[in-house]
């Protein structure tokens, strides 16, 4: 083969070669994560692993203005001090984790300057959430009348473009109780790196008991998304035994939000515990208590369509004396066993397992076949089992439900609308 062929053929093979080498070697280096390391060719026609630490010392922002940008250096400190892209990408899941709001459109690059510097550009498209919304359940008596119960929910997010939230939501499952609840919370109190969340409910049955809470907590950031530490304070006044009194407890809460979409989530999965540990006085002796509350739901993409699952756990309890009615866990329909009235049962303990077969255009329309499972302590309860419909046109949504719990004659509807704010 003549010479003039044989160097163009050796000048491609070896190009071709040279370039899986450099793609095989930055393969590896994304692999490990690192910005500024590299390798190098040595006289032995070796390549050198030369490892030179970089520290993530700037962020910059990129986004549509609806948060203070001092607000969003905040939320994204934790970042700064990474030494690797995998740190880096972990802290980024654990701030979406605890502020649900930076979703997954919320992008994150990375860009070297000098020698040993990393700037990160974050380009933020938050996705809040601030609704009106309502319950509306109606079945017939035991007498054949119809009962209506209800619900209203107010939930107000980044109001002052400073990333806080705000709730309000007011219940009557009938026509002789009602439930009030306040809740705010802010992602940063004053200059510090910690947050706050303060709230207080009050639940009330006629000729029964009444009861007001008032609790105050500090959060902040951990892997899994945020933590909560604080206190709270319970007065109950039983109507029927004329006897009232008060419970103080510290309260230990984690949760985290990894679901993909605020209105119609069909991909991820969330989680909640809070756990109060206290005493309860009634003016002559006082004894422990303590309540546990545990929430966790997960989705699963199965051909065309998702499987969703979820448990929700909830016990009381108080050494010394029967759990009073006031603290008992009140269950039942569309919030945590469908097919049944609002708040119909009452237990010490209660453990909802739900499952859901979701189907449509998921992040507009969902239709699903649903089963809520319960065991609770002393109680025999049948699950409940239907099938829905979910709706978002972008401003409202639409969630109903029709539940069976026994036979099919045994029917509760449950409406819930919601509307952007």
């Amino acid at each position: 083969m003549p010479i003039f062929r044989v160097i163009p053929i050796f000048m491609f093979l070896s190009i071709i070669f040279g370039q899986r080498i450099d793609s095989t070697l930055y393969a590896i280096l994304e692999a490990k994560g690192e910005w500024n390391s590299y390798y190098q060719l040595n006289d032995s026609m070796d390549y050198d692993y030369i490892s030179i630490s970089a520290t993530l010392d700037s962020i910059a922002f990129q986004g549509d203005g609806s948060i203070e940008t001092r607000v969003l250096r905040r939320l994204f400190h934790p970042l700064l001090g990474q030494t690797d892209k995998h740190q880096a990408m972990r802290q980024v899941d654990a701030i979406r984790s605890a502020y649900p709001f930076i979703n997954e459109q919320t992008l994150i690059s990375f860009a070297r300057f000098g020698e040993k510097h990393i700037a990160a550009l974050v380009a933020y498209y938050p996705q809040f959430k601030s609704e009106i919304s309502g319950i509306i359940g109606t079945s017939k008596g035991n007498d054949g009348k119809w009962i209506t119960t209800g619900e209203f929910d107010i939930h107000l997010e980044n109001p002052r473009k400073q990333g806080t939230s705000m709730a309000v939501e007011w219940r009557q499952p009938n026509v002789k109780s009602r439930y009030l609840n306040f809740m705010y919370d802010t992602p940063f109190l004053f200059s510090l790196p910690l947050g706050a969340r303060i709230g207080f409910d009050q639940d009330f049955v006629e000729k029964t008991y009444v009861s007001e809470s008032s609790m105050g907590a500090i959060t902040g950031l951990w892997p899994m998304g945020i933590w909560m530490f604080g206190g709270r304070k319970e007065t109950n006044l039983d109507l029927i035994l004329d006897e009232s009194f008060e419970t103080e407890s510290l309260i230990i809460g984690f949760s985290g939000d990894r679901r993909n979409n605020r209105w119609l989530p069909f991909r991820g999965n969330y989680w909640e515990s809070i756990l109060n540990l206290g005493r309860w006085s009634d003016g002559e002796s006082g004894e422990k208590s303590a309540e546990v509350e545990v929430k966790f739901g997960q989705y699963k993409p199965w051909k065309e369509s998702t499987l969703y699952f979820s448990v929700w756990a909830h016990n009381n309890w108080m050494d010394g004396r029967q759990l009073p009615y006031s603290k008992q866990v009140k269950f039942g329909g569309a919030g945590s066993l469908r097919g049944y009235h609002e708040n119909q049962f009452n237990a010490d303990w209660v453990i909802v397992q739900s499952s859901e077969w979701i189907m449509g255009d998921m992040d507009r329309s969902q239709l699903f076949l649903f089963t809520d499972i319960p065991f609770a302590d002393g109680l025999n309860i049948q699950p409940g089992y239907g099938l829905g419909f979910r709706q978002y046109n972008g401003k409202i949504m639409i969630n109903i439900a029709v539940g069976f719990s026994g036979t099919l004659s045994n029917a509760k509807i449950h409406l819930k609308f919601s509307s952007n704010l």
